[in-house]
């Protein structure tokens, strides 16, 4: 090597050695670019030409990674069977002797940070993936953005997610079911699952699985070549990604937690401060409805007598004999357990009918005071979550129901004789006295058993009491909705008709003597007297009541089994 060489050998040398110093992070094609363009400046005179190959033209030779073809000609092996560089000069020159080694040298050493430089990038674009997983709060997104962020990481390989069917029925992404008792699911996918350890079918199909702190959510199968290299790699992302999904998993059930506290406090609040039975029935079945979807609701209540009965707002269909067969399936089950929960009914109630089904006993202090039922015609419309809110939404509304229940048999305690059922004396003036104030007319009908001592006297008390109820039952089938019918003391009974005209009073009257007549075992008779007033007559209260009264005593002092009016 002449002196001229040798001194651009130096500074090329040195040319290379600045270039590390300067571009420690270069890829290896960049630096093959840099590399060609400073050999054949620094080289010119010899015409050199450094050529890029990723295949060998002809024999290398026996290992040596400098094969030296002439001494023109040399080809310089970088990496088995992919990199390649042939130096070249022109015939009349000689290639410079340690040019190739420093080459080789060089463009090794770029491999080698390449390398390193490839996996800083990978290892950074991976930490920018799983901090982004962390930021996100709902379920669906989180295992979109892995798959996402696998693609972008590691674009040659093919992915496929596994998920639970208590997963999958929630997110909408392409997803195979597990299913833990199908013959046909993947082996592989489901030994990962159970297991939450990683599995490989073969270097190119991995499975692994998306696993929080608190359980494994579902499985990652990679598959391509290099597969099994990269599964430790796909594994800090499918970590990430389970952690971020428990959490966005906690975070809902929190939110739902929270909002389910609100809706039962909402609904308490709101039964509490409803007065009458059939609007709170209504709020509470619209609550059911907006709730779970519902398309059938039915509330069925022991009454005082232990007899269950349908409650207001319960919708139509439980009026039905097609309902009978949930019913009876519900108050059999229910007896066993603390609620019925069906998600797919076809074999019980048949492919028309309703597949979906949840049942809980309406409890207070542990006694059962009825249940309530819910229906919807698709197969598992109602999740676990949705039966255990109604659960708590059942439980907490019972005591407001029973509350209002109580409430209003003790109001009709209150307001009815207890022997005839029919109304109190008390009641009947509070009915009378009001209708005065809004009505244009009333008729009083003041009814007396005849003879009812005797009765007493010849059959016994008991069979006085029967008679009187038998006359109370005749009464109740004969007046209209509006009209009060009253025990007024003892064997007299009164009937009191708002916003009527007395022929209609004195039409009931001649009706009920007839009736009572004919329908008492043993016969009695009943004789009445009739009042009434109008705006064009008013009268008080007890003027009323008085002139009844005289009208009752005429019908008895001219023989009894009559009417009189005043």
């Amino acid at each position: 090597m002449n002196k001229q060489t040798e001194d651009l050998y130096l500074s090329f040398h040195q040319k290379l050695f600045q270039f590390f110093l300067k571009k420690p992070a270069v890829s290896y094609d960049d630096s093959v670019a840099w590399l060609k363009a400073a050999a054949e400046s620094f080289f010119s005179f010899i015409s050199l030409t450094v050529q890029p190959s990723s295949r060998l033209q002809g024999s290398r030779g026996d290992g040596d990674p400098i094969s030296r073809v002439s001494d023109y000609h040399t080809i310089i092996t970088i990496e088995e069977n992919s990199k390649y560089i042939e130096l070249s000069c022109q015939k009349k020159h000689k290639l410079p002797e340690r040019l190739a080694e420093s080459i080789h040298l060089f463009l090794v050493h770029c491999l080698e940070l390449d390398a390193l430089f490839r996996d800083e990038l990978k290892k950074t674009k991976i930490y920018e993936k799983t901090e982004l997983l962390h930021e996100l709060m709902d379920q669906e997104q989180v295992l979109k953005t892995m798959l996402e962020s696998l693609r972008s990481v590691f674009p040659f390989l093919t992915y496929c997610l596994f998920l639970s069917y208590d997963e999958d029925q929630y997110i909408n992404l392409p997803a195979i079911e597990l299913d833990v008792q199908s013959e046909s699911t993947d082996s592989f996918a489901l030994e990962a699952y159970l297991s939450g350890q990683e599995k490989s079918k073969n270097e190119a199909e991995v499975y692994i699985p998306i696993k929080g702190r608190q359980g494994t959510y579902g499985v990652l199968k990679a598959f391509g070549p290099g597969a099994a290299d990269t599964a430790a790699d796909i594994c800090i992302i499918s970590n990430a990604a389970g952690k971020a999904f428990e959490n966005s998993r906690l975070y809902e059930q929190s939110q739902n937690m929270i909002s389910n506290l609100e809706l039962i406090n909402e609904t308490s609040h709101q039964l509490n401060r409803t007065k009458r039975l059939p609007d709170m029935m209504k709020s509470l079945s619209e609550r059911l409805i907006s709730s779970f979807g519902a398309e059938e609701v039915g509330f069925f209540y022991k009454n005082h007598l232990g007899k269950e009965t349908l409650l207001p707002e319960s919708t139509s269909f439980f009026q039905t004999d097609e309902a009978l067969p949930y019913i009876r399936y519900v108050k059999e089950k229910i007896s066993e357990e603390n609620g019925v929960f069906v998600g797919n009914g076809s074999s019980l109630f048949g492919n028309e009918g309703y597949a979906s089904l949840m049942g809980v006993p309406m409890l207070e202090n542990n006694e059962n005071k009825g249940f309530v039922i819910v229906l919807k015609k698709n197969v598992c419309s109602f999740s676990f979550e949705m039966f255990k809110l109604f659960q708590t939404l059942i439980r907490h509304s019972t005591l407001a129901v029973s509350n209002l229940m109580l409430r209003d048999r003790l109001k009709y305690l209150v307001q009815t004789d207890r022997l005839t059922e029919l109304y109190s004396r008390s009641h009947l003036d509070e009915k009378i006295g009001y209708s005065m104030k809004l009505d244009e007319s009333g008729v009083l009908v003041l009814i007396d058993i005849d003879d009812f001592k005797q009765i007493n006297d010849t059959y016994g008390h008991q069979k006085g009491d029967d008679i009187l109820i038998q006359v109370a039952r005749v009464i109740q089938r004969n007046i209209r909705d509006q009209d009060v019918a009253a025990r007024w003391g003892g064997e007299e009974l009164a009937v009191y008709l708002p916003k009527a005209r007395l022929n209609a009073g004195e039409m009931l009257a001649e009706r009920l003597i007839m009736l009572v007549r004919e329908c008492t075992d043993p016969t009695v008779t009943i004789s009445c007297g009739v009042s009434h007033w109008s705006q064009d007559r008013p009268k008080s209260l007890s003027d009323l009541f008085k002139e009844a009264d005289v009208a009752l005593y005429n019908a008895k002092r001219n023989g009894k089994n009559k009417f009189m009016t005043h």
